[in-house]
This record gives C-alpha cells, structure tokens and sequence, in this order.
C-alpha cells in the first residue's frame, strides 16, 4: 500500500487563477495586494516564468482581507496601519463586532507576523 502523504495548511499549492476562483476576485487583485505586502507569495520557477502559488493559510488570510476590504469598506494603507497596530500590541482587546472577529482571525494566522514586518 502506497503511503499518501500529508499535506499542511502552510504547503503552498494553489495557483493565482485558482485562488482568484475561490475568492471570486481577478489575479490582478491578488497581484496588487502582493505588491502592496498584504500578502507574501511563495514563488516557483518554472522555465523563465516565476509563479505564485498559494497556501491554504494565504487563502484564510485573505478571506479576511477580503472582507475588510469589500464588507467594510476599508482601504489598504487603513488596513496596514491597523494590522501595524496589531503586531505592536497583541494583547489588545478586540472590538465586539465583525471587524473584531475578522481581526481574532488574522491575529491566529501564521501571515500575520511575517507579513506586518514587511511594511
């Protein structure tokens, strides 16, 4: 018997066309959000092309980006400030609302220190 193997929330696997799918959003979208740091990709090269790919962690991530985004209307330099904010005191409480549980989220996610320390 063949022994499968495991895959974990952080293997990045997913392409940008695929995660576009998922999140209902265009690939430039996802481009624009790696520009601006809120996301770091993980790259492959295949021949002269380089690659994004995606774990199921960077999808979580931005779901909640996401909803930030589009539900609460917020801007990214809004939310990187926040997200700065965030990394410096990490004890803080959380509001008692849908952006605060959006936050609770983002605050559990392996991204969150590596992408604020990109800013």
């Amino acid at each position: 018997m063949a022994k499968r193997k495991e895959f974990d929330k952080d293997t990045a696997m997913l392409t940008t066309a695929v995660v576009a799918d998922m999140l209902e959003i265009t690939p430039d979208r996802l481009r624009t959000y790696d520009t601006e740091k809120l996301i770091i990709t993980h790259r492959v090269k295949t021949g002269q092309v380089q690659k994004r790919l995606y774990s199921q962690n960077d999808v979580e991530w931005l779901q909640c980006l996401r909803i930030l985004l589009k539900d609460h209307k917020m801007s990214i330099s809004s939310i990187k400030i926040l997200l700065q904010i965030l990394y410096i005191n990490q004890k803080a409480k959380m509001p008692n609302n849908a952006i605060g549980e959006v936050l609770a989220e983002m605050l559990k996610n392996p991204n969150f220190k590596s992408v604020v320390r990109k800013f």
